[in-house]
């Protein structure tokens, strides 16, 4: 299933890009989304690259099917990295999720760019799969629509945290 956010911002990208890679940002957010036991496991930056990863346990509802895979506290781990700034201001990465014991694959690319009156628009683009056979499919959509609505709440949270 593919995954896609495009969001724009009323602050510039440069403000932008430091609240999606700031660890007390990462943190507030989380546990604002009702995430538990938030951890920012690396925040480095080598030669203008700027990797981030958190932990932290994600309440979900599951559905009857997905139970034998799916807890309702599920441990994920989160890694987004971001290329150097372009002469123009851009940022480009890429972001994988992973989920303890949940064999499913997520990930896919990011951008970060100027937008009119001074703003900036953020792009997600992914793809969620699972290779189990008979539910596989079925699994990789209720996950991705689960992390579409993440997004939706990240941004509210970002507009907020931007005012």
């Amino acid at each position: 299933m593919k995954v896609t956010s495009r969001h724009t911002y009323s602050a510039p990208p440069a403000v932008v890009f430091a609240a999606v890679t700031t660890p007390d940002v990462l943190i507030e957010k989380y546990t604002t989304l009702g995430h538990q036991d938030v951890k920012i496991i690396e925040r480095a930056e080598l030669a203008g690259v700027v990797r981030i990863t958190s932990r932290r346990k994600v309440p979900m509802e599951v559905p009857g099917f997905a139970k034998r895979f799916l807890n309702s506290l599920n441990t994920v781990e989160q890694t987004d990295e971001w290329q150097p700034a372009t002469a123009k201001g851009e940022r480009h990465g890429t972001w994988k999720v992973s989920a303890s014991a949940v064999p499913v694959f997520v990930g896919g690319t990011l951008r970060l760019v100027a937008a009119a009156k001074g703003g900036a628009v953020v792009e997600i683009a992914g793809e969620v799969s699972c290779s189990i056979p008979f539910v596989g499919g079925k699994l990789a959509s209720y996950i991705g629509a689960d992390i579409e609505r993440t997004m939706r709440a990240e941004e509210e949270f970002n507009d907020t945290y931007l005012v």
